[in-house]
């Protein structure tokens, strides 16, 4: 009876009724928006559950994750007048949830952990097809990592959840066949870096998927590889892309693992090359800046010199560079995860060329983007060249350390870390003041904000509602 109300309502659902608010990682293509306002406290208003899922680590290692990790951003979509978020969770499932009082409304398993966030797309048409979610994954629990199958891409029903198609992504000589990125989206066709190394061009419709047994497979316009074979001595076979692209003008900015930001385009007529050769590790998705630059956030692995965050022309002419201190933590020795974050895209009375970031070393820095410390330099990644410094503001030691991007919303941010949640004020001076802090949730995952509401997700288990 539940399933036929589903379908009934879903018939009558008109095109202009389903809006994406928030409809992929950090808002947008550009990868800058953060939801429209934070709130002054983080009050709980609502916390549920969102389940545990078992996944593994090569043939036999298997773990249990709960919650929501890295980066796994909900979603806000309004439909007629209630919002809704869609979150994607660490048990395997993807959920549609009401956003006034966390009511899930529907709940589907794409076979293994995802730590990503879906893109929202309307493919046209009509029917539970059109407002379609992509969906990143883990390659499939059981399943051997080199042998098995790596279905990591799926597309799912945003009205009724069902699953339409999803993609086997490729063995190379990577050691992932997940997909942790987010896709953009660019008139009828998607793109999204695979695990696998491939940047992937493909239509998210699925009335243009295949007609293979079982799921479909989308339809696949191209693949871009973005790893070298001389990159298998230094790298061996880390050679994953986790962030997700930055789309400027008609070309997508992508941060590969082996240390390069390539550009892709995604017409028939479309190559990648690589824009910038800085080394690293690059985990973190870049923000476009209001003068349109693109804020790179470098791990500490496999270069001589430091970890931290890069200002860069999309011609890959550096600006500056901000280095962030060595330290051993969990698997990582130093730099930045997340990703920065800007907040040009909102009205305050603060300066809109900020920029803030928060390494793996729990410090929280607030910087001016557009202005330079006079006569400092710093020795960039390789120490091979050295690079101008940044206007720092302030700076904030956050309880533990952090792999979370936080939300600058104006003249207020949002930062999610091991131990809680801080939630702090920019004044006028460029100083950073803390309004309030929730202690005990692990918030790995990337916060969003809608109408002075936090939604976030914990890998305590929980997705958290936290306001005034």
């Amino acid at each position: 009876m539940k399933l036929i109300l589903l379908l009934f309502l879903t018939a009558l659902n008109l095109g202009g009724q389903v809006t994406p608010l928030v409809g992929t990682y950090l808002g947008d293509n550009e990868r800058n928006y953060y939801g429209n306002r934070a709130p002054s406290k983080l009050g709980v208003k609502w916390k549920i559950p969102l389940g545990s899922g078992r996944t593994m680590f090569g043939s036999e290692d298997v773990r249990t994750w709960k919650g929501a990790g890295w980066t796994g951003q909900p979603l806000v979509i309004r439909e007629g007048g209630e919002l809704y978020l869609i979150q994607a969770t660490l048990s395997h499932h993807v959920k549609k949830i009401r956003a006034r009082d966390g009511r899930v409304m529907w709940s589907t398993s794409v076979g293994d952990v995802i730590k990503g966030t879906p893109t929202f797309v309307d493919v046209g048409g009509p029917g539970e097809t059109r407002y379609t979610l992509i969906v990143g994954s883990r390659s499939g629990f059981g399943q051997h990592w080199r042998k098995g199958t790596a279905y990591s891409l799926h597309g799912i029903s945003y009205l009724t959840g069902k699953k339409l198609w999803r993609h086997n992504s490729r063995s190379t000589a990577s050691n992932s066949r997940d997909c942790d990125a987010s896709a953009v989206v660019v008139g009828s066709k998607a793109a999204i870096p695979l695990e696998n190394g491939y940047f992937t061009v493909f239509s998210p419709d699925a009335r243009k998927a295949g007609n293979a047994p079982g799921l479909p497979a989308p339809k696949i316009y191209r693949q871009f590889q973005l790893f070298r074979q001389s990159d298998l001595s230094l790298y061996r076979s880390e050679l994953c892309c986790e962030s997700s692209p930055t789309m400027v003008g008609s070309q997508a900015y992508v941060a590969a693992g082996v240390g390069r930001v390539y550009r892709c385009g995604l017409g028939i007529f479309g190559r990648a090359s690589a824009k910038l050769d800085i080394g690293g590790d690059l985990n973190g998705t870049m923000p476009l800046t209001n003068d349109h630059h693109l804020l790179l956030g470098i791990e500490k692995q496999f270069i001589p010199g430091q970890g931290g965050v890069v200002k860069f022309s999309t011609t890959g002419e550096v600006k500056w560079f901000h280095p962030l201190p060595d330290r051993k933590w969990y698997t990582w020795n130093g730099g930045l995860v997340g990703s920065p974050a800007v907040n040009h895209r909102y009205q305050s009375e603060v300066s809109k060329d900020l920029a803030c970031f928060v390494g793996i070393d729990g410090m929280l820095t607030l910087i001016n983007h557009k202005k330079l410390q006079p006569g400092v330099t710093h020795p960039g990644p390789r120490r091979q060249r050295q690079f101008p410094a940044p206007l720092v503001l302030d700076r904030v030691k956050l309880p533990q350390g952090s792999i979370s991007t936080p939300l600058f919303v104006g003249d207020k941010i949002v930062v999610g870390y091991d131990n809680g949640m801080d939630l702090y004020g920019v004044t006028l001076t460029g100083k950073l003041v803390r309004l309030d802090r929730l202690s005990g949730p692990m918030f790995d995952a990337t916060p969003v904000v809608w109408d002075g509401r936090v939604y976030a997700g914990s890998k305590d288990g929980f997705l958290y509602c936290l306001g005034d």
